[in-house]
């Protein structure tokens, strides 16, 4: 039999391959050399389908996804994933047992594992290699506990939201922060997460802070040492992944604004994740969606075809620079908290946009859109107030908003459509900074953007509000860019 294809997942060409197979056989190997620093894994399947994606399609295949062991603490889905594909069963069947003696040859060892972290889809979370009864009685007694689970009362929709979002944050602080989630909570080398700790880390990162502050008005450079052991100081009291080498650990020290800004929003996001996990601390840990949904206490609904059809031409319509933004979904949200304050007689209320990174809209839903003063209060000085001062910052320009996005693994961002009292505007062609309260007279801030004949220092145009009673989230919306 001549040597078959492997092609990469998604490589141009690739023969398609129906989601819903059966994995006839599989195993997962690893092979740990220290002397000559080897420390890789190599997962096999063998998977067929009944019929296949397209006539005269492929009906079986072998996968297998490979890499280096350490890699998949920093991102589970590392490695190289390739299909072998065929159209008769017996050969599929050869050309796995001949990798699998290939590599074993080679020195990797079959593992027992009680569930998979690697390979398909499918294969996440089985049970691979030789594993004991007693732990196999445990794992399906897990699963008869989630089958007896209540059925979720919220739609497929709002289901995968939640679930998407959770995902999100808790990758981001599980792969910045040296962290796992566990029964127990947020785990650490050092324990449990508590916002104790947390609140350790603010306060070292302010001194740093002040250390940064003071050398950059006295032109001083000789501080490169202290901020290093403030940094070594931080890193031990919050525990992030680093890296071994000698270039990371010197690219570790926090020594430039992008720097402060990025732990802050580090210790937030932790914050956020703790505040959601709850008193009993299972939150994160346990997979019942309707859980997750009442931590939020943010009442998430779909919309009519007709509402989704209307916001999402706000949306693309607003575009100026580009014409890139595609709504993909529109969810209705309302923060009860936010209708209850809402200044309605302000006026001039208007619906803009604001957008965030993926991994901070648990947070945003969970206790709403932070004012800049409010972390300061905490403890910790921001460092990206805006061109007006410490506000909530919005645009009109959904593309404006899209700059503050990131995208998640189904490759969407979010930003949210909010009604925002405006009232009477003081107009800024000069960026200001340092504004806590619109000038006296005016109820929020207006830097215009510039036009031909119209000179402004402001790219797009930008509406800050400095109360959050000004402003109240109602929509959250799904896009690519």
């Amino acid at each position: 039999m001549a040597k078959p294809k492997a092609w990469r997942m998604g490589a141009p060409g690739e023969p398609e391959f129906p989601d819903d197979f059966e994995i006839k056989q599989r195993a997962v190997l690893q092979w740990t050399d220290i002397a000559s620093n080897h420390n890789k894994y190599y997962a096999i399947e063998q998977h067929t389908v009944s019929s296949p994606a397209k006539k005269g399609g492929p009906t079986h295949r072998v996968f297998t996804h490979y890499g280096r062991t350490d890699d998949l603490e920093t991102n589970p889905n590392a490695g190289a994933k390739e299909s072998r594909y065929f159209e008769d069963a017996a050969e599929a069947a050869s050309c796995y047992a001949q990798i699998f003696r290939e590599k074993t040859n080679k020195g990797y060892q079959e593992v027992s594992l009680a569930s998979s972290k690697i390979g398909s889809h499918k294969a996440r979370g089985q049970s691979s290699g030789a594993v004991d009864q007693k732990t196999l009685e445990r794992i399906e007694g897990a699963k008869e506990k989630r089958a007896e689970a209540p059925v979720s009362a919220l739609s497929p929709d709002v289901q995968r939201l939640v679930r998407y979002l959770y995902d999100e944050a808790t990758n981001a602080l599980t792969t910045t922060v040296a962290a796992k989630i566990t029964a127990n909570g947020i785990e650490t080398p050092l324990g449990v997460l508590t916002i104790s700790q947390i609140e350790k880390g603010e306060a070292i990162l302010k001194d740093l802070y002040d250390l940064f502050t003071a050398a950059t008005k006295k032109g001083a450079k000789g501080q490169t040492t202290k901020m290093a052991a403030l940094s070594s100081d931080f890193y031990s009291t919050i525990p992030h992944r680093i890296g071994r080498s000698r270039d990371a650990v010197a690219a570790a020290t926090i020594s430039t604004l992008a720097d402060f800004e990025a732990k802050q929003e580090t210790l937030q996001l932790m914050k956020d994740m703790l505040q959601v996990n709850g008193d009993a601390g299972d939150v994160l840990f346990h997979d019942e969606i309707d859980a997750k949904y009442k931590a939020l206490q943010c009442e998430i609904g779909t919309l009519t075809p007709a509402e989704s059809k209307s916001i999402k031409e706000l949306v693309e319509g607003s575009q100026i620079k580009t014409k890139s933004i595609r709504v993909k979904n529109v969810f209705r949200i309302k923060r009860p908290v936010e209708h209850e304050v809402f200044e309605t007689t302000i006026g001039n209320e208007r619906l803009l946009f604001h957008g965030s990174r993926i991994k901070n809209w648990v947070g945003i839903l969970s206790r709403g859109i932070l004012l800049p003063k409010i972390v300061v209060s905490l403890g910790v000085n921001r460092t990206d107030a805006g061109w007006l001062g410490n506000g909530l910052y919005f645009g009109d320009a959904s593309c404006t908003s899209s700059f503050y996005t990131t995208p998640g693994r189904e490759k969407t961002r979010f930003m949210a459509v909010a009604t925002v009292a405006l009232g009477k505007q003081a107009q800024f062609k000069k960026i200001t900074y340092g504004l806590n309260a619109a000038p006296d007279g005016f109820d929020s801030s207006w830097g215009v953007r510039n036009k031909a004949g119209a000179a402004s220092e402001f790219a797009d145009d930008e509406y800050v509000v400095y109360r959050t009673s000004q402003q109240r989230l109602d929509y959250l919306v799904e896009f690519t860019s």
